[in-house]
Formats: structure tokens, C-alpha cells, sequence
């Protein structure tokens, strides 16, 4: 059905929707522009291939390392530097690269390389050597001829996917020490004086290396590839994603993270079916991870409820790592702990109706763009240079610009008296049972819960504690167990140094306190378990036949002895 003018009819919202959009002033500018064909959602921008000013990225080096950098421009003033190797580098020059380029660590700076380079840098004597390791071979297979030749013949239906490397040396004649390399720090040292690339120096390393040429292929190419990373490193210029952020804190530090791997974090989301449009209840002790997680998820649409502890959340920094717009970083309203806690696991009460919302107030008294008082006209005439001068209202333009979008904290909690929850997401520290039950009212029947722990036996209390209770069905408690593999041609294996586990998940669906019922009760587990033969390594008790009945009546026969 279309209308007179040819455009699809919009769909008609329900009240308490209606309402919604009506209290939140940038959910209704945001509707007055759908509204308009002409003026596209904003939330629906695709993301650009470049890097922009005030992003941040991820460089991601050969040896796994992983270094944060924010991007900006001089013309901003300030250019944070991203310390590496115990040297710091701007990052004015990344801005406008696309991502995935490798770039190189030099004496000027981040230089980027051409399209086609690798961050392990390829080297020529090595490429040289294989190759004429492949000529002596079958230079050395035509020498022989006749029955030979036919034995080739033969075999060349077999696999020679990874084909064998003849070696010529071994390493038993090595004599590993000081006296093997001719160059010592002091012609290190004036190489880089001159401004020697790095591949020029790991050549002179190799020239003047009297063991060399006599080690293996593996042992060049792990020598080569030892010296490239430290004298010539590499590395890519990364996206920042919920994975990717979860990736890199987890190498530098496991135990801020609980121990909570990229695919944990995966399946925390996947659990508690976040989506576009929902409304999702989240408490963690993670450093943001979950928080960000959940909101680069949504894409802007729908609203996430972060409970933090303490007078202010502790993670608003790490959330600027994600890159998120405003839509998305709007999406996210702060709860604080005691507004939604209660002694007796219950909702907490709404706020009454004629409490006087003093932030609401103060933020109608604001206007845009907000005048300049007289005092701080004073102020910015003492300033020198024009650049001063548009720092400080740029500034102060976003100060104003956070305090007319930021929701009050009795406006937040009107929209958690509203509406439930449609998922409730808990990564904490402490006690997961008592964190459990006292979010577990804000959660609508039939909506997931996941709880994350690092330890197994808090989560099993819980588990117990909500099965005594027939408080949720489906729960499940489970660990996830992930090996990375080394795939090389001829050197295939996992990795010899991995985590043991990434942590432990409790997932359940919540039932209806008036009319859910969990039909799977005790009656009903004993008979299952009798069925399926009770405890692991018991066999099933095998039923009686009706037909032999007679002859269990009979008499029976002693045995002899």
C-alpha cells in the first residue's frame, strides 16, 4: 500500500513508544530525520576505510604485540605519541591511511610502506637460497637418469603439497658464542648514526656472521627473522572492535580482563541476544569491555543501562578506544549501584512524581549556542594568539553540547521503571549470586541472563541457588577452550604456550514470577536419570519382562556347588 505521492506509509508507534521518543530529545531529532526522505539515518553510516582525526587504532606487530595510538592532526595542537620500544612516535602522519597498511618504525617516525609489504619484511638471500635449493635438487634428480627417472615418473600422483627441503648443514659443528659475529654495539650503534636503514644493518649482521653459512635453512630463517624484528620492526595499523580491543588487552594483561578471551566475549553477547531495539541491563568490572561491546552490537538503536560503583564510572576512557558515534555513545545511560540495588532483592520504588529534578532544570535554563558571560570574555582577552582562543570554545562548546544531551539521573531511572529489561549481562568481581538477584527483577519473563566469572565456584553457587528457587529454566554453566595453530608449510602444530581458560559462563532464560512454572522438578530428574542410567558409568537397571512373569514365580533351583 503506498500513499498519494508514492512513498510507503510510515507504521504507526505504540503509546508508551510514542511517549519514549517524545521525552528523549535526540531520539525525536533523529525521528524528525527519518521522517525527512531526504536527509539519511545517521546511524546507518558506513564506516570509513580511513583512518579519521581522533581515532584511535591498533598496531599490531610480528610478535604478537599490540600498542593503542590516537590519531591527530597538528592543526589540533596536541599529538599524543604512542610509546614503543621505549621511544615515542606522533601519529599526526596516520591520519588519512587506509586500514590494514603496514607501517615501519624509522628514525623520522611510523613511515608508512607501499601497497603489497608484510610486517615480516621478505629477504632476498633467503628467497635466493630456497630457490637454489629447488634447482640443486632437481638438477641433482635429471644427473642420475635412467630407473630413476622412471621412480619420479612414478611417483608424481603423490602429495606434494608441502614438498621436503634437502639440507646440506647441520648444527652439530656450531659453536655458539660472541666470537661468531664480527660486529659488536659500537658499529651498531654508528650505523644508526648514519642513518643506516634497518634491513642495510641486519645484511651486515649476516655478512659478517662466521656461522651463518653453515646452519640450516630453518636456523637462517629464524636468525633473519630474529634480527628483523629487532632492527627493522613492522607493524599494521588495525580497526579498534569489541574483538580486537578484547584481543589486545588480553596479551598485555589477562587479570585486568578476569581472564575473559575475545571468544568468551563472543558468546557473552550471542547468549544474551543483544540486538538493534532492545534494552539491555549490563554490570561488569571489566575495564568497559562489555559496556562497549554491547553498544558497537546495537549501532545506536535501543539503550544500554550500565550500573557502575563509586562516584563516577571508572571506564569512560576505555569506551573512547571503540570509536563510537554519537548515537551509539548516546545509547548508553549510567545507573549508579545504589538506585537500583535493594535489601530484599526487589525493584527499587519509582521516583516519586513531584520530585524536583534539578539537572533537568538546569538544562532547560541552557540554550544553544550558549552566550558568553562577562567574565569569560575577561578571561579570553588575556589570551595572546587566536589559536588559544579557539581552543577554549571548542572546548567549551562540547562541555555544553555533553550537558544538554546527557540524561538526568532521575530521567534514567524512570526509563528503568518504564520499561524491563529485555537482557541482563553481569562480568563481576564479586559475589554473582547476590549481583544476580538483585538485577533479576528488572528482567522481563523469558529474557536471557549471562553471568561471567573467572572462577568455576562462585558460578556454581548460583546455579544451585537458582534451581532451588525455580527462578529461570535452561541454565547452563559452561567454559570455552580455544588453541591457536602454528600453519606453516611443514610446521604445522599448536601453540606450546596458551591459556588455560577463558573463563566460566552462566547462561538462563527467566521465568514469569506469577505464572512461570519449571515443570523439571525433582520427580521428574529421578526418573530421567533412571531412564538414562543415573550417575556417569552406571548402567541402566533393565525392566522386567510381563511375559515371563510365570516363570518368575516358579521355584528355583539351587546351584551345586
Amino acid at each position: 500500500m503506498s500513499t498519494d505521492n508514492g512513498t510507503q506509509p510510515q507504521p504507526e508507534l505504540p503509546q508508551d513508544k510514542a511517549e519514549e521518543k517524545s521525552k528523549d530529545p535526540s531520539l525525536s531529532a533523529i525521528a524528525e530525520n527519518n521522517n525527512d526522505s531526504s536527509v539519511p539515518d545517521p546511524r546507518l553510516e558506513v564506516q570509513s576505510g580511513v583512518v579519521r582525526d581522533g581515532e584511535y587504532v591498533i598496531l599490531a606487530f610480528g610478535d604478537g604485540r599490540k600498542f593503542f595510538a590516537q590519531c591527530q592532526t597538528r592543526a589540533r595542537g596536541k599529538s599524543t605519541p604512542v610509546k614503543i620500544h621505549k621511544r615515542s612516535y606522533h601519529t599526526w602522519q596516520l591520519v588519512g591511511l587506509k586500514y590494514g597498511k603496514v607501517l615501519e618504525l624509522g628514525q623520522s617516525g611510523l613511515v608508512p610502506l607501499p601497497d603489497g609489504e608484510e610486517v615480516i619484511p621478505s629477504n632476498p638471500y633467503i628467497a635466493e637460497n630456497a630457490v637454489a635449493t629447488v634447482a640443486a635438487t632437481a638438477a641433482t634428480d635429471d644427473s642420475k637418469g635412467g630407473a630413476d627417472v622412471a621412480v619420479a615418473e612414478d611417483n608424481e600422483m603423490e602429495d606434494t603439497t608441502f614438498p621436503p627441503i634437502q639440507q646440506d648443514n647441520d648444527n652439530r659443528h656450531l659453536l655458539m658464542g660472541d666470537k661468531s659475529q664480527a660486529m659488536d654495539q659500537d658499529d651498531l650503534r654508528q650505523l644508526r648514526e648514519e642513518g643506516a636503514h634497518g634491513s642495510e644493518i641486519v645484511e651486515a649482521l649476516i655478512e659478517n656472521s662466521s656461522s651463518f653459512k653453515n646452519k640450516t635453512e630453518f636456523s637462517k630463517a629464524k636468525y633473519i627473522l630474529r634480527k628483523q624484528k629487532k632492527y627493522q620492526p613492522r607493524c599494521r595499523m588495525v580497526r579498534c572492535t569489541a574483538y580486537t580491543i578484547c584481543e589486545a588487552l588480553y596479551i598485555k594483561d589477562s587479570r585486568k580482563l578476569m581472564n575473559m578471551r575475545e571468544d568468551t566475549l563472543g558468546q557473552i553477547l550471542s547468549y544474551s541476544n543483544v540486538s538493534a531495539g532492545c534494552q539491555a541491563l549490563v554490570f561488569e568490572n571489566c575495564m568497559g569491555i562489555v559496556t562497549g561491546a554491547v553498544a558497537e552490537r546495537m549501532g545506536g538503536y535501543g539503550r544500554i543501562l550500565s550500573v557502575y560503583t563509586g562516584q563516577q564510572p571508572a571506564f569512560v576512557e576505555m569506551l573512547s578506544r571503540f570509536n563510537l558515534t554519537f548515537a551509539q555513545s548516546h545509547s548508553i545511560k549510567w545507573l549508579h549501584s545504589g538506585d537500583v540495588f535493594m535489601e530484599d532483592n526487589t525493584e527499587a520504588p519509582p521516583p516519586p512524581a513531584d520530585a524536583i529534578d534539578t539537572e533537568l532544570e538546569e538544562r532547560e535554563q541552557l540554550k544553544w549556542p550558549c552566550p558568553l558571560q562577562e567574565h569569560t570574555r575577561q578571561y579570553m582577552q588575556t589570551m595572546a594568539k587566536d589559536k588559544q582562543k579557539k581552543d577554549f570554545l571548542a572546548k567549551r562548546c562540547n562541555r555544553f553540547a555533553r550537558k544538554l544531551t546527557r540524561h538526568t539521573t532521575l530521567e534514567v531511572n524512570q526509563m528503568l521503571a518504564e520499561r524491563k529489561c529485555d537482557s541482563v549481562i553481569i562480568v563481576t568481581r564479586t559475589d554473582p549470586t547476590a549481583t544476580l538477584l538483585g538485577l533479576l527483577p528488572y528482567l522481563a519473563p523469558s529474557g536471557p541472563f549471562v553471568v561471567y566469572c573467572e572462577f568455576i565456584e562462585p558460578l556454581t553457587e548460583c546455579f544451585l541457588e537458582m534451581q532451588r528457587r525455580s527462578l529461570a529454566i535452561n541454565l547452563r554453566l559452561s567454559d570455552t577452550w580455544m588453541r591457536e595453530y602454528q600453519v606453516l608449510p611443514g610446521r604445522t602444530h599448536p601453540n606450546m604456550n596458551i591459556s588455560q581458560s577463558g573463563g566460566f559462563i552462566l547462561t538462563g532464560i527467566k521465568l514469569c514470577p506469577v505464572t512461570g512454572k519449571n515443570e523439571l522438578d525433582e520427580e521428574l530428574m529421578k526418573e530421567i536419570r533412571s531412564e538414562i542410567g543415573g550417575r556417569r558409568g552406571r548402567k541402566p537397571k533393565k525392566k522386567e519382562n510381563p511375559s515371563n512373569e510365570k516363570d518368575s514365580n516358579m521355584p528355583k533351583k539351587k546351584r551345586r556347588r
